[in-house]
């Protein structure tokens, strides 16, 4: 229960509206009580008079039959006040808790989201947040309105009849406390089950969707199909077990309600209160029936706990088991290009024994173009990585003009550096909006211009330049070819105007041509910016400033194309590989 109470203190931002949707609740409850037992009396109560002439000249037809439709009317008017208001505090509720998830997620370096994959968090942004309506709706109302309904059946009979009063006290009160526990212990496993095949079945469904095309070319469709219909069938077994708890908690209180009905009636047929045998019977035999009304939402509540409490734990695991990237309070003028530094940089990747970094020293002067070249796994990557703060060093420290880049503050860090990388992730919108994703008050013109500088303006169809921008991309820009999806990126990073330009394997996949295109146009649209490029291929470098060879962490060579020609063999190997393959 533990896991419940950081949702427990949000709801106190709704009080108002969740007390008045259970006072709504006990409206209704005990207006259904009300209402049945007062219509078994009525009924019982009509039928005698009606046997005697002096009791039909003396019964009073009029106040019962005005309370019961009074009743009805207040029954019908408290449901219907109880859905709007219960489901209004409710919606608001979830409402808060994906924005303070999304507030928790955001700040969060991509480093530390590596831990969770895509799909578990989206499942936990939808699935398990929907459950959290569950503590709501099935525990904290039906709770507090069902003990509160309880004790006014109590009191009611008490008046009649005090022994009876608290023979139906301890048997409303034995099954309250019994039966959810018994349904709790039973739904325990299937709703720990039920959570984790859901998210198991969610993550399954996004691999085989989104990855139709790598699953083909590695014969792996059959077995990914395999093992989403695996996972679509233990949720449909863990949903036929809770099916099957919940037909038994029916048939359980159906059970104990019957036997209470029958306890209730054997004890009252000598007559309620010590009256004689009178229509007070029948009202004491339809309260008993009535009561069960009130219990009945407390074993489903129960039965749908061990959900909630997994939901809540899974959330938790997001919302307090990691800290949010803290920035300083530094705020940088992102005009001219700095003057960036790795000072002794040590790093190595949770898990990894193997030091990523080892005593790294890399500057990175204003306007230089400097390429890092290496192979896959050397670290290369990762020295952006530390640059744009997804990841923090173990040891060393990187300088932004002289100063820590920690005291930096989130809105200069993110001007002063532009990213390009191999994968372009676009959403499924327009050109124009995956475009304004750099620049939001970008106007149409500055749009086509940017995409006639990197060779798009084939895009741009018709003569309604307007119009053109509003071509639908798709998921991640299906339409558009590797080069062009490139190409793209590269507009965003210019449609940025940040000073630094990092490059990560931007031209890897590509054919040579359009690997030269890319290097051309970089080259050409990132005079007077200072350009950080990461790659494994030697093309294109000639054009460099510097180029930096990266080994096992540490900086093996340095130079101009010209010096490491001269000089590095290893370059030079480099560069024989380049010159054999086809141009």
């Amino acid at each position: 229960m533990r896991d419940l109470l950081p949702f427990l203190r949000l709801y106190r931002q709704h009080a108002g509206l969740l007390g008045a949707g259970m006072l709504l609740t006990l409206f209704t409850l005990l207006a259904g009580i009300g209402l049945l037992s007062l219509s078994g009396w009525f009924l019982s109560a009509s039928a005698v008079a009606g046997l005697s002439l002096a009791g039909r000249q003396d019964f009073n037809y009029l106040f019962p039959a005005g309370a019961v439709r009074f009743l009805s009317i207040v029954r019908t008017a408290s449901r219907w006040g109880d859905r709007v208001v219960s489901h209004d505090a409710t919606f608001r509720l979830l409402t808060r808790l994906r924005i303070l998830f999304w507030d928790r997620l955001a700040p969060l370096p991509a480093g530390r989201l590596q831990a969770y994959r895509q799909a578990d968090l989206l499942n936990r942004l939808v699935a398990d947040i929907d459950a959290m309506d569950h503590v709501y709706l099935r525990l904290i109302s039906p709770l507090v309105t069902g003990l509160l309904s309880i004790l006014g059946m109590f009191a009611l009979l008490r008046h009649f009849d005090v022994a009876l009063g608290w023979v139906l006290l301890g048997c409303l009160l034995v099954c309250a406390l019994l039966l959810p526990a018994w349904l709790y212990r039973l739904g325990l496993a299937p709703g720990q089950a039920l959570t984790h095949n859901r998210a198991t079945l969610r993550t399954s469904s996004l691999d085989l969707i989104a990855n139709q095309a790598e699953l083909q070319m590695f014969d792996a469709l059959g077995w990914q199909r395999q093992q989403w219909e695996t996972a679509e069938a233990a949720l449909i077994e863990s949903q036929r077990r809770m099916s099957w708890i919940s037909g038994l908690a029916s048939c359980a209180l159906t059970v104990s309600g019957g036997l209470l009905m029958l306890l209730m009636l054997v004890l009252a047929s000598d007559g309620v209160g010590g009256r004689a045998p009178d229509p007070l019977i029948a009202l004491v035999v339809f309260l008993s029936l009535a009561a069960f009304e009130a219990i009945a939402p407390l074993a489903g509540a129960f039965q749908h706990l061990a959900t909630s409490l997994s939901a809540a734990r899974r959330l938790n695991e997001v919302l307090h088991d990691t800290a949010p990237q803290h920035f300083g309070p530094w705020q940088r003028e992102a005009s001219r290009p700095p003057q960036l530094e790795w000072r002794q940089i040590e790093f190595s990747y949770p898990g990894d024994t193997r030091p990523t970094l080892q005593g790294l020293n890399l500057t990175l002067a204003p306007g230089e173009h400097l390429a890092i070249l290496g192979p896959t796994g050397c670290g290369k990557s990762t020295l952006l990585n530390l640059l744009l703060r997804e990841w923090e060093p173990s040891a060393g420290e990187l300088l932004l003009d002289g100063q820590p880049l920690a005291s930096l503050d989130e809105t200069s860090l993110r001007r002063t550096f532009a990213v390009v990388s191999q994968r372009v992730d676009l959403f499924s919108a327009t050109l124009a909006d995956n475009l304004r994703l750099a620049a939001p008050e970008a106007s149409n013109e500055a749009l086509q211009q940017v995409l006639t500088a990197v060779g798009l303006d084939h895009l741009l169809i018709g003569p309604d330049v307007g119009k053109a921008l509003t071509l639908w991309l798709g998921e991640g820009g299906r339409p558009l070819s590797g080069g062009e999806l490139r190409r793209l990126g590269l507009a965003r990073a210019l449609l940025h105007q940040a000073p630094v330009m990092l490059l990560d394997e931007v031209t890897e996949g590509l054919d040579p041509r359009t690997e030269q295109e890319i290097q051309s146009l970089i080259q050409r649209h990132c005079q007077g910016r200072s350009v950080l490029m990461i790659t494994h291929r030697a093309r294109g470098l000639a054009q460099m400033d510097r180029i930096v060879l990266l080994e096992q962490g540490r900086i093996a060579h340095s130079g101009s194309h010209a010096q490491l020609l001269a000089e590095d063999d290893q370059y030079r190997l480099w560069q024989q590989r380049l010159d054999a393959l086809p141009t």
